[in-house]
């Protein structure tokens, strides 16, 4: 089954903040993990999800204004 993570903002966020995401060792393309951005929230200033398919695969997420996440 899928998992789902999900980003929150909140006022405990500062813009900077850097979150690291990685899928276990049994994510594939029929396991993945899915992570949503929150209400209004934006991944890379469009995208409202990603979806990572690849066991260990990770992705690094910085708060770069109320609600924007960015991809690096």
């Amino acid at each position: 089954s899928a998992t789902v993570a999900t980003l929150t903002t909140g006022s405990s966020l500062t813009v900077g903040d850097v979150f690291y995401v990685k899928a276990g060792p049994d994510c594939s393309s029929t396991n993945t993990l899915t992570i949503n951005a929150a209400g209004s929230d934006t991944l890379d200033a469009t995208e409202d999800h990603i979806v990572l398919e690849s066991p260990h695969a990770a992705v690094t997420l910085i708060y770069v204004a109320e609600g924007d996440f960015r991809i690096f």
